[in-house]
């Protein structure tokens, strides 16, 4: 069974979350991230976003190896099913995520990689004043769908890169919306298996280093109310020959699982 909640509803969830408009086309705000939101900070909104996008952990893959995820899961207390959109390829996806509208409207609608112009939760971060901060491997999807923004962008050859800069980031605290992006989980599967030890190394990989950020935010961002999210685009399935692949209409690709957190100034 798909889950019920679109992916789009994230987007303007998140804008509620930071006390700012949505983007102008945005599907309406998921009801249990604003709640959650809400109830931790007892009405006040977050003046921090950090949001950690690990490429295509499948919900099964999330429930059937929760070992692999201790670090996220122990970090977080918000679980968020979404049925991402068609087709379930990572442009495509991350166009819905951050603009909160189904592709026909943000125009990625295969494997491709141009810039969006739709209007996007960067877009209403800069109108309301905020510092956003695209941190990513260069050549991927959240490295060029989001280009030509007023804001900064930190593109490395290698995820460790990635990681360090954002670590400095967090540690500078000079930024009110950090996305940072890791497509190792999606490699190995796609080379390996899904199921693999090199792909499921991967997958605890991702969750490690959440928990290092987690961690830093914790310490760091202390003056500030702040949502992090352990957030992913899509899910994914084995082929034959054991490689991996996705962007079926099918659970294994469509169905992933989000993990949310409130963290009130201190």
């Amino acid at each position: 069974m798909l889950n019920p909640i679109s992916l789009d509803t994230l987007c303007a969830a998140l804008a509620d979350a930071m006390g700012i408009d949505a983007p102008n086309q945005a599907a309406a705000p998921n009801e249990a991230l604003s709640a959650y939101v809400a109830e931790k900070l007892n009405g006040e909104r977050a003046d921090r976003l950090f949001m950690y996008n690990p490429d295509a952990i499948a919900q099964w893959v999330y429930e059937k190896y929760p070992q692999l995820f201790t670090e996220t899961t122990k970090r977080t207390d918000l679980s968020l099913p979404f049925c991402t959109v068609m087709p379930s390829v990572t442009p495509v996806c991350f166009g819905t995520m951050y603009t909160g509208v189904q592709p026909e409207v943000h125009g990625i609608r295969k494997y491709e990689k141009p810039v969006i112009k739709t209007d996007s939760l960067f877009d209403a971060m800069i109108r309301a004043g905020k510092k956003c901060a695209i941190v990513a491997e260069k050549d991927c999807s959240m490295a060029m769908i989001y280009l030509d923004r007023e804001m900064d962008y930190y593109i490395y050859e290698t995820i460790e890169e990635v990681n360090a800069k954002a670590c400095e980031l967090i540690i500078r605290d000079e930024y009110d919306f950090i996305a940072v992006y890791n497509g190792n989980y999606d490699s190995f599967m796609h080379r390996y298996a899904p199921e693999s030890i090199e792909a499921l190394g991967e997958a605890r990989a991702n969750s490690e280093i959440f928990a290092t950020f987690s961690v830093l935010i914790e310490r760091y961002w202390g003056k500030h109310n702040t949502l992090v999210g352990f957030a992913m685009d899509h899910g994914c399935h084995e082929i034959d020959g054991k490689l991996g692949s996705h962007g079926l209409d099918m659970e294994e690709d469509l169905n992933i699982v989000h993990r949310y957190r409130i963290y009130p100034k201190h």
